[in-house]
């Protein structure tokens, strides 16, 4: 009767220990758990790496093992599109900073691009490509800034943003997205958030975005229905 290996049997014991800890627990070191369970430093970090793979936990160089958070992220076609209110409603603390923009195109296709990195709880989450058409982007360019919210900018400036389109998949990053997001080791598939917000009152496009989100940190849901309900 074959067995299985012994770094699933560890992981499979962890899983239980850990599933019910709150997100972001710094949880037992590799060193520690191979003294706790008589096993060696590869079998432990095997069961640990098997975790990842599971979403139960994530490592981050220089800082640990943390229990993942896999928050709800609802995508509500028609909704707000607001990743700060998302999170915050979930009990939990976001920030952006702004990583670069530029300018690209010309005349009709002119547009502004804006990057932003977000991190939840003091962890990478995201890496976003923020957009905007000429017009829209000559009035929010120095609006945008570390912690701005593109959906309160907009309506400070009298626009009523609605998230028009959205398309997400899971597949894994490009280089420059996957160190925004902080992969530890090998880099997991992550969720890729393509949408574009219209003004309600010209049904014009004035945004759009193209996220990529740690698949260990969200659980992305889909709500294809046109309402004015609050989402991300």
């Amino acid at each position: 009767m074959s067995r299985s290996p012994r770094y699933l049997d560890l992981a499979d014991r962890l899983e239980q220990r850990w599933r019910e800890l709150a997100p972001g627990t710094l949880v037992e070191s590799e060193h520690h758990l191979a003294a706790e369970f008589d096993v060696n430093r590869l079998t432990a970090r095997e069961a640990l790496r098997e975790l990842e793979r599971r979403m139960v936990v994530r490592r981050v160089v220089g800082r640990g093992t943390f229990t993942a958070h896999r928050l709800d992220y609802v995508v509500r076609l028609g909704g707000i599109a607001s990743f700060h209110r998302n999170v915050e409603a979930a009990g939990h603390v976001a920030t952006t900073v702004v990583s670069g923009r530029r300018w690209l195109g010309r005349g009709a296709t002119r547009r502004l691009e804006i990057s932003r990195a977000s991190t939840v709880d003091g962890f990478a989450a995201s890496s976003t490509i923020e957009w905007f058409p000429a017009e829209v982007a000559r009035l929010v360019d120095v609006s945008i800034d570390d912690g701005s919210s593109v959906h309160d900018v907009l309506s400070s400036l009298g626009f009523v943003p609605r998230r028009h389109s959205v398309r997400v998949d899971l597949a894994i990053p490009p280089a420059d997205h996957a160190d925004a997001l902080d992969f530890s080791s090998s880099v997991m598939p992550s969720w890729h958030l393509v949408s574009q917000t219209i003004d309600v009152a010209t049904s014009e496009v004035i945004h759009g975005s193209s996220s990529w989100m740690r698949s260990d940190m969200f659980a992305v849901t889909v709500i294809v229905e046109d309402n004015d309900s609050d989402d991300a």
